[in-house]
């Protein structure tokens, strides 16, 4: 029989870092549905949605400069989340050309609450468009090692920017931060010393 050795230590690393990161996972979307049912109850039309997929974007990947987070969501969750985006708004907001970001008034407050567990970063965002009364609420979870990029941009921009769409690249709404440091505390620092390079 074949010595196995650190590989048995390896493979239960591994499990149990697993283990932790569907706990957090499933600790974001409680907290997502918690969060949505409160503002329900406080008389927000919300829109709640996981995406299936968090990219932590800097203006060097791609052939666009856009950068800040990219959910993609589920294209059964898209109408919702464009109904919502359009009400906050005040409209259509047509689909950009070149990466180029557009401000648009209306989800003028923005909170972020995240976790780190396991060199990953499970975040909810909850954006509201006080006056047309609508809010949207996005999980995501990224791998804090692929945001050393981003981290840098939003630091030397001073500003930060959500992007959301569907699989097939469909882009259904973007939101520009003033405040980037509620997704990266510590991001001066990490800026600094380059510590997710």
């Amino acid at each position: 029989m074949p010595d196995i050795g650190e590989d048995t230590d390896y493979a239960d690393r591994l499990a149990a870092n697993a283990d932790a990161l569907k706990g957090a996972w499933e600790a974001t979307i409680e907290e997502m549905r918690a969060i949505e049912a409160e503002l329900e109850a406080d008389g927000w039309d919300v829109a709640a949605v996981a995406a299936g997929h968090t990219a932590p974007k800097h203006p060097d990947i791609g052939d666009d400069d856009r950068f800040g987070f990219v959910y993609v969501i589920p294209d059964n969750y898209a109408d919702d989340f464009r109904t919502a985006f359009e009400r906050g708004t005040g409209g259509a907001e047509d689909e950009p050309e070149d990466g180029e970001v557009r401000e648009l008034d209306g989800f003028d407050r923005y909170e972020v609450f995240r976790n780190e567990t396991g060199g990953s970063v499970f975040q909810v965002t909850v954006l509201y468009a006080e006056e047309a009364g609508v809010a949207i609420v996005i999980a995501g979870s990224y791998e804090r090692a692929f945001a050393g990029g981003l981290v840098r941009t939003a630091v030397e921009r001073d500003e930060m920017y959500t992007h959301v769409q569907t699989l097939d690249r469909t882009h259904l709404g973007s939101f520009r931060h003033e405040d980037w440091e509620l997704f990266f505390p510590d991001g001066r620092a990490r800026a600094a010393d380059g510590s997710d390079e």
